[in-house]
């Protein structure tokens, strides 16, 4: 069964390897299809295979196993590699020609977030030991992934109500966008984490502050058109109604079961009943044995 279940993980984690390469190469509808079949790999293991597992009463350390081999690991590996696929849903719309619609990505945006959010509440709840066992650098990722993706969906929000003649209310969304993606001085204040003194991580302060720039460039240049032209109002808090609540999870999983097969006899049948011959690697090890015991030919 060991054997069996890092048959499955090993799959799972190599269709996510590509996806993750073909995201790198700007492939986003093939990584897309990638973290769909590893979604649905690790769901598999996560409510089938596992479980089947766990429920034969097996005596196996859960602390000796990968933590992949674990049932909330493996649900929660589900919904990241969701959120991943999400993320590349998104990069496909952005890279047509055109213009976008920017209130589907700011729902999508949320969704992401959303997910991820999903995913560090189900580790810390049902799989902590394992939690601990892994790479702080990742976990400080998805800390980084959750909050950059929720000032996208505000900032998306923005856009929209900027094409709408929403004026004011753009001005106020992208204004939280930019407090969302400032760099927190706590665990527990609002922002993204300090990534910095990260060496894993370093690679992307120069598409944050790119990130920054830009919308710091978009917020003035609105603020002025607004001063000199339209004169609304901008709001000091926004709405519920004009702030999304909730995003659009796609849940995108590409469905994944083993091949039922006949097993394999690790023995023989009986050679009278099977009309077999024997051959003269048998007859060889038919010799050795006899020598071995002392009978005499």
């Amino acid at each position: 069964m060991y054997d069996l279940v890092m048959t499955v993980v090993c799959e799972g984690l190599g269709r996510a390897t590509a996806a993750t390469e073909n995201s790198i190469s700007g492939e986003f509808a093939s990584a897309s299809r990638d973290y769909a079949a590893a979604a649905g790999i690790f769901g598999f293991l996560g409510e089938v295979q596992l479980p089947k597992w766990v429920a034969r009463g097996s005596k196996v350390d859960e602390s000796t196993l990968p933590s992949e081999c674990h049932v909330p690991c493996a649900k929660a590996l589900k919904l990241l590699f969701m959120a991943n696929g999400q993320q590349m849903a998104i990069a496909t719309v952005l890279v047509k020609p055109g213009t976008p619609n920017y209130s589907l990505l700011a729902k999508l945006c949320l969704g992401v977030s959303d997910q991820l959010d999903e995913f560090m509440n189900l580790m810390r709840r049902e799989a902590n030991a394992q939690m601990n066992r892994m790479d702080q650098d990742f976990l400080t990722l998805v800390d980084f992934q959750i909050n950059v993706q929720k000032s996208l969906s505000l900032y998306f929000s923005a856009r929209a109500e900027w094409d709408s003649t929403e004026y004011g209310m753009g001005i106020a969304l992208l204004s939280e966008a930019t407090v969302v993606l400032r760099t927190r001085d706590s665990a527990q204040a609002n922002g993204v984490p300090d990534i910095r003194n990260t060496r894993a991580l370093k690679p992307l302060e120069t598409d944050l502050k790119d990130l920054r720039a830009h919308m710091a460039k978009l917020l003035q240049s609105w603020e002025k058109d607004n001063n000199a032209v339209y004169f609304q109002a901008v709001p000091q808090h926004i709405p519920a109604g004009k702030k999304l609540q909730k995003g659009i999870q796609m849940n995108k999983t590409e469905q994944y079961a083993l091949e039922e097969v006949e097993p394999v006899l690790l023995v023989l049948p009986d050679e009278a009943e099977q009309g077999l011959t024997r051959t003269d690697s048998d007859l060889a090890r038919e010799l050795q044995r006899r020598l071995n015991m002392g009978e005499e030919f």
